[in-house]
This record gives structure tokens, sequence and C-alpha cells, in this order.
């Protein structure tokens, strides 16, 4: 149980760190690095029973991208990933806005779903859609918005950067993720 902690934590400090930017283009701005505190009483998180997606906007873990319609190519990103956006498919909050959902692909097959805020008012929004689906996940750190589910077959995270003003959640497939890793030790 600790380890799984550990990795939680370790995994949200990575993903932070390597998210982290510069504020602005002046030579005197420094990157930003912020300290995020450990929540000690954090415990790993599955999703609310019943409630563990077997894919993302009803697009299933593993589908083939040339077998998907209105599927529009919107960024190239690591690791092999490549991004899409579905003409029509939007994620909806609570107040009725709309906003468009990013399908990311590994090597063909549906790999994560993503959407993004470019506010705290979207993000709140965001999280109350999320908590009523999915329940309230795990939050790693205490001084930074980020909850966290671990599922059988998916691992999803909410997340609000301060600084950015930006939000993210995202779900994606633990057995491709494995497949991932396998693929990249062949490659070595």
């Amino acid at each position: 149980m600790k380890r799984l902690i550990g990795i939680l934590i370790s995994f949200c400090f990575v993903m932070t760190i390597g998210c982290g930017g510069v504020l602005n283009n002046s030579p005197a701005q420094k990157s930003v690095v912020p300290v995020y505190l450990p929540n000690e009483n954090s415990r790993p998180v599955s999703f609310k029973p019943g409630s563990e997606p077997e894919g993302f906007n009803g697009i299933k873990w593993g589908t083939n991208l040339l077998t998907l319609e209105r599927m529009k190519r919107i960024e190239k990103g690591s690791k092999g990933i490549e991004f899409y956006l579905k003409k029509g498919d939007v994620f909806k909050f609570g107040n009725g806005k709309l906003i468009p959902i990013q399908y990311g692909f590994w090597r063909g097959k549906f790999y994560v779903g993503m959407v993004t805020t470019e506010s705290l008012s979207d993000w709140n929004a965001l999280k109350e859609v999320v908590f009523n689906k999915y329940g309230e996940g795990a939050k790693p750190f205490r001084n930074k918005e980020e909850y966290l589910w671990v599922g059988k077959n998916a691992l999803m995270a909410l997340r609000y950067d301060e600084i950015s003003k930006e939000g993210i959640f995202y779900i994606k497939s633990e057995s491709i993720s494995r497949q991932m890793e396998d693929y990249r030790a062949e490659v070595k």
C-alpha cells in the first residue's frame, strides 16, 4: 500500500516537473518549480463501483483508429502518441458549456482520452462532473488540486495548475500502457 502511494506521488511529481515551464519570455524570469507537500493521508482510490471506464466517450480501449470516422489529427505527441479531435464530439459540463475532447492513439490503437480547461471556473465545473460520475479520487498532495483514480484497466487523473490556470482530465488504458512499456523494452 505504501509502495503504491509512493509510486502515485512520484508519478505526480514527475508529471508536474515535466509540465512546468517559464511564465513569460523575459530574461529575468526563471522557470517556476512549485513545491508540493505530500498528503500522508492519501490512499489509492479506485472508481465508484461500476464506473471504471472501458474507454472514453464511447471509444473502447484499443479501438483501431482506421475504424473511426471524422477523426482529425491535431498533434503528434511524445512517445509515439498521436492526438485527434473527432468532429462533433465534446465534453459537456453541468452548466452546459462544451469542451473538445482529444483522443490519443498509440500505434493506431486508442490509448487516452483528454479534456483541458483554461480557467478556474471551467476546471471547477469539470471537477464536479468527474466527481459525480467516478467518485472523489485520491489527493496525493495537500497543496495541489490533483486527484487520481486507479482501476483494473484504467488510470485517471484530474489536475489544475494555479500558475497557468489550466486544468486537465484524462483517462488512459493501463493495458496499452503495458504494451508501450514492453515495446520500448524490446526496442532498447
